[in-house]
């Protein structure tokens, strides 16, 4: 019974908060259903020395028994719990990342899209603890029984995958919502008009690249140049640009060690896309700058192409 619920207590005079401040005293604190549950979850450690000291009892209370028979099946059973709880646990991370998905199409700028999809990121991070801790446990679980029994302990259906890093929804929309934050922390006051620019670390056409950037400028006065970050190339011109010109720059480097060499700068296009800038200048480059391009064009943001080669899909 959670301490906030006094719907079934006799009525003594107390208030209200009496009633709650008692229940605290006496159950302690349990999050509702409809709660995010901000309680850490239990130390590896820990479970480990539960699930050791529960097999053991267990095995040394049947052995000698009637019951040994039945000890192998016994502690199958009891491994099999935790698989299950995890896959259960899953589909429960499969259906918030279904939501989490919705709710970033949904986003309007409103506080109230914005709070929908933040605590979806969280309870999603709570469901990867308790995924995780239920994964351990039935690992830990697995080790006893084969220390016990000496057979493998293995499912009767489904898989024994482990997974101890986020999934892609959670990084998604964590990355959605750190866009949107840098959107609104990080630039000036008033915000200005968001414009991308792409290019390779090979281009070298200074001319070309300040000429675009200053016709855009002339269009959009308060504009604000987003690039990729990179000390070379499309990238280090635009940089060069904007502090000549006093423009405010946002760059977004991509993220090797979370995402690696071959997904990073595909991963860093998505998220300025998701910032949904006026328009995005493209230079020559490589798959990365065509990916910006189709992707840019999908979205409906306006294209200044000026690739030499273009994309042949």
């Amino acid at each position: 019974m959670s301490p906030f619920d006094h719907t079934h207590l006799a009525d003594t005079g107390a208030s209200a908060t009496a009633h709650v401040i008692d229940g605290l005293e006496t159950f302690g604190y349990t999050p509702n259903a409809d709660e995010i549950d901000q309680r850490p979850a239990p130390e590896h450690e820990d479970l480990d020395g539960a699930l050791s000291a529960m097999f053991q009892i267990l095995s040394d209370t049947i052995t000698d028994t009637c019951l040994e028979p039945d000890l192998e099946d016994v502690l199958w059973q009891l491994t099999s719990v935790f698989h299950r709880k995890s896959l259960n646990v899953q589909r429960q991370l499969d259906d918030n990342e279904a939501r989490q998905r919705s709710s970033q199409h949904q986003q309007d700028g409103s506080e109230i899209r914005s709070v929908e999809l933040e605590n979806l990121i969280a309870l999603g991070f709570i469901a990867l603890q308790r995924r995780d801790a239920f994964e351990a446990c039935r690992d830990m679980a697995a080790e006893q029984f084969q220390a016990i029994t000496g057979s493998t302990w293995k499912p009767r259906a489904g898989t024994m995958a482990t997974r101890k890093s986020m999934t892609a929804s959670v990084i998604d929309s964590r990355d959605f919502i750190n866009a949107k934050r840098y959107k609104e922390t990080n630039t000036l006051t008033p915000p200005g008009t968001l414009i991308a620019i792409s290019g390779g670390t090979k281009f070298s056409n200074v001319d070309l690249v300040f000429s675009k950037l200053d016709a855009v400028r002339a269009r959009f006065p308060d504009m604000i140049l987003i690039h990729g970050g990179y000390h070379e190339g499309a990238d280090h011109i635009a940089s060069l640009w904007a502090r000549n010109r006093g423009v405010t720059e946002m760059p977004f480097k991509p993220d090797f060690k979370r995402f690696g060499a071959s997904r990073a700068g595909f991963v860093r296009n998505d998220e300025i896309i998701k910032l949904r800038p006026r328009g995005i200048l493209v230079f020559d480059g490589t798959g990365v700058q065509h990916q910006f391009a189709r992707e840019a064009k999908k979205a409906g943001i306006p294209v200044n192409d000026y690739r030499t080669e273009k994309d042949s899909r």
